[in-house]
């Protein structure tokens, strides 16, 4: 195949991806939970949905995959395959600093983000399934959850939104 196709299938990639996942996640971040959490035991049938069935944390956690791998696709196109004089190259840095606040939030993702709002959205299953309000039990472990992935969006849109600057400032640098 054609090098030239492959950079645009790159780039397609890579942006439409991203913009999924930056966005999807800041949105999330700053809107959605919020909302989910001033809403309590209301908001756990959209949880659920959203998590079970939608399969939200690995749709998010895909888009992640995506736009790092075709990043790094791009980098080596770019690097010439790594060449440390470029590599070395203010540009380059900026994209390296970006690639690596990525995978930081990627990883993170993994680690924390997915785990918290998968069992965040059984919880809220189990909830809806008994029919009744939380017990305390759940309510505690609802708002353990809800506290870990408050702190876990804030870190992985943070990070997001620092890789969206340096990967939109990398090409103008030096």
């Amino acid at each position: 195949m054609n090098s030239q196709i492959v950079v645009l299938l790159f780039r397609l990639f890579h942006i439409v991806a991203g913009v999924f996942w930056v966005g999807s996640i800041l949105f999330f971040a700053r809107f959605l939970f919020p909302a989910a959490q001033a809403l309590g035991p209301g908001a756990g049938p959209v949880l659920d949905y959203i998590t079970r069935v939608k399969k939200m944390p690995q749709t998010l956690l895909g888009a992640g995959f995506v736009t790092v791998l075709s990043g790094l696709g791009l980098y080596w196109h770019d690097s010439a395959g790594f060449q440390s004089d470029w590599v070395r190259s203010p540009t380059a840095m900026v994209f390296g600093t970006g690639a690596v606040l990525a995978l930081i939030a990627l990883v993170f993702g993994i680690l924390v983000n997915k785990p918290a709002a998968e069992r965040l959205g059984a919880l809220a299953g189990e909830i809806k399934a008994g029919g009744g309000p939380p017990t305390p039990v759940q309510l505690a472990e609802m708002q353990t959850l809800q506290a870990k992935l408050k702190g876990a969006l804030r870190v992985v849109a943070t990070l997001l939104f620092l890789t969206t600057v340096a990967m939109a400032l990398a090409r103008y640098v030096g």
